[in-house]
């Protein structure tokens, strides 16, 4: 299939614009969507039939459960949180929306029937340890059960996100989208249950000790713009799965004031918050924030603050891209897969109003290294962005 169908009908100028950037970026660049598949069957081959989950290492090699106590092991200050089950839900979470835009564009069996593979994992991070609501980091291989005690918000927000996408998709498995449905009312009710004052809004760990870094926080002043959506977006997706309006209640308690906090990343004090932003953080915020966006399609008060916030998100990851491009020696900004997290943040927003951008940075970070040898982080990442940026011109 040609890189780019430029005869395809664009819906505006910035598609346009976009779709002939990135053609013309293929004359010159190795095959992308090559490079990308290579990178996408190597993290594949460490899929595991016990959990469903990719490890980017060998099952023997991943967190053994006899290191566990009844089924979990604590976080330890300079410890791991296990080998190969560190960020499952970020990384599946991230492919699987990834595969969400690849099967948009091409319509394929491959893509229909390894989103359903990575979706049984992510929805087995919340499923096989038996704790309800509570979405593990990863699952020990060797017993597909046992899980570190110590979970995030940002764990919470991948899971949440890439489910979303894919249950709304047409080639959503049905018995999938059913138990997701289940899965994520156990999710908001968890929240429920532990984000509440007396627990300085900390869902806290599996048992229901003490978070021991903060970052089971979902709500209150301790938060960033960057992470003010996270809650309701929550209960947005509990709401359109079931229907149930307990979920929508909760939703509204907290949406005004969570989209007015978000919007300090637009305001005059903005650059406080800057210093505690990695480049997975613009993607984090634009993940909730796009959950957000298709839940408020009929309040255009609030649509439009969710899309002033997502362009600023997207400001801020097209000037971090514009200054490596414009200075390629100089040390990259922070991030777990700081170029693909980038682009995300600008594919994901409305109108991609940094597509001049986003365009040719897209090609540098395919042609970057190798994606088959370069781990599952980013090659899970670097596909997401590259089907995400073929799919924004359809």
């Amino acid at each position: 299939m040609p890189f780019f169908d430029i005869i395809s009908p664009m819906k505006s100028k910035t598609q346009l614009f976009l779709a002939m950037a990135l053609a013309s970026a293929c004359v010159v660049a190795d095959d992308m969507q090559k490079r990308v598949d290579d990178g996408w069957r190597a993290m594949m081959a460490t899929w595991h039939e016990k959990t469903g989950l990719v490890y980017g290492c060998p099952p023997e090699r991943v967190r053994s459960s006899k290191d566990c106590v009844n089924g979990m092991f604590h976080w330890k200050e300079g410890g791991s949180y296990g080998a190969g089950m560190a960020d499952c839900a970020l990384i599946c979470g991230t492919a699987l929306s990834g595969l969400v835009d690849r099967y948009g564009v091409l319509h394929d069996d491959l893509s229909r029937a390894d989103a359903a593979k990575v979706a049984r994992g992510v929805l087995n991070l919340a499923k096989l340890h038996g704790i309800k609501g509570f979405v593990a980091r990863g699952l020990c291989a060797d017993d597909g059960k046992s899980i570190c005690s110590l979970s995030s918000r940002d764990q919470y927000t991948h899971w949440v996100h890439g489910l979303w996408r894919y249950t709304a998709s047409p080639m959503a498995d049905p018995k999938l989208v059913a138990e997701y449905r289940a899965l994520v009312a156990d999710v908001a009710r968890f929240m429920e249950e532990r984000v509440t004052p007396e627990r300085e809004w900390n869902f806290g760990l599996a048992d229901g000790g003490k978070d021991p870094r903060g970052i089971c926080t979902m709500w209150g002043d301790e938060l960033g713009p960057h992470e003010d959506a996270r809650l309701p977006m929550i209960y947005a997706a509990a709401y359109m799965a079931t229907r149930d309006n307990h979920w929508r209640d909760m939703y509204e308690k907290y949406i005004d004031e969570a989209l007015d906090r978000t919007l300090r990343i637009d305001g005059p004090d903005r650059s406080k918050f800057l210093g505690r932003m990695p480049c997975y953080s613009l993607y984090q915020a634009n993940c909730s924030l796009e959950l957000l966006h298709a839940f408020e399609k009929g309040n255009p008060v609030r649509r439009g603050k969710i899309e002033r916030a997502m362009k600023a998100f997207s400001a801020l990851a097209s000037q971090r891209a514009k200054k490596t491009m414009d200075n390629p020696g100089a040390k990259p900004p922070y991030g777990m897969c700081w170029d693909g997290e980038l682009l995300l943040t600008m594919f994901m927003t409305p109108g991609v109003p940094d597509a001049e951008v986003a365009a040719p940075f897209l090609e540098q970070a395919v042609n970057r290294s190798a994606l088959s040898t370069s781990g599952i982080i980013r090659s899970s990442h670097i596909m997401a962005a590259y089907w995400r940026g073929r799919g924004v011109r359809r």
